[in-house]
């Protein structure tokens, strides 16, 4: 009698352990589009002096169809996105899908 209430037990206790051990969500549709986002960004982070201008008192990124940006550079397409800053000078990030368009496109400043 006392080994079947053992058995009893212990299977209870396997039982509350397997239970309690919660499984892993899955990823929101909004978690994964962040994560696509964030990796991204990771790949540009490298901004490439190609000889691109601005025009002199802005500063910021801009796409290339903005006003502020007035030679894409070696390599450079208007839709890419450059670093701007204040004396003219800047330096490309690459192609962004929000630039392709030059009937809608951003950012254009800060």
């Amino acid at each position: 009698m006392q080994l079947s209430k053992i058995t009893l037990v212990l299977s209870l206790i396997a039982t509350t352990l397997a239970v309690a051990v919660p499984e892993p969500e899955p990823a929101s549709k909004e978690a994964a589009i962040l994560e696509a986002k964030r990796s991204d960004l990771d790949k540009r982070q490298n901004c490439d002096p190609n000889g691109c201008t601005c025009r002199p008192s802005v500063q910021g990124q801009y796409c290339g169809w903005c006003y502020a940006v007035t030679n894409p550079g070696r390599g450079g397409s208007w839709s890419d996105v450059f670093e701007c800053n204040p004396s003219g000078g800047c330096c490309r990030y690459g192609p962004r899908a929000s630039c392709s368009s030059w009937q809608s496109f951003s950012p254009c400043g800060p």
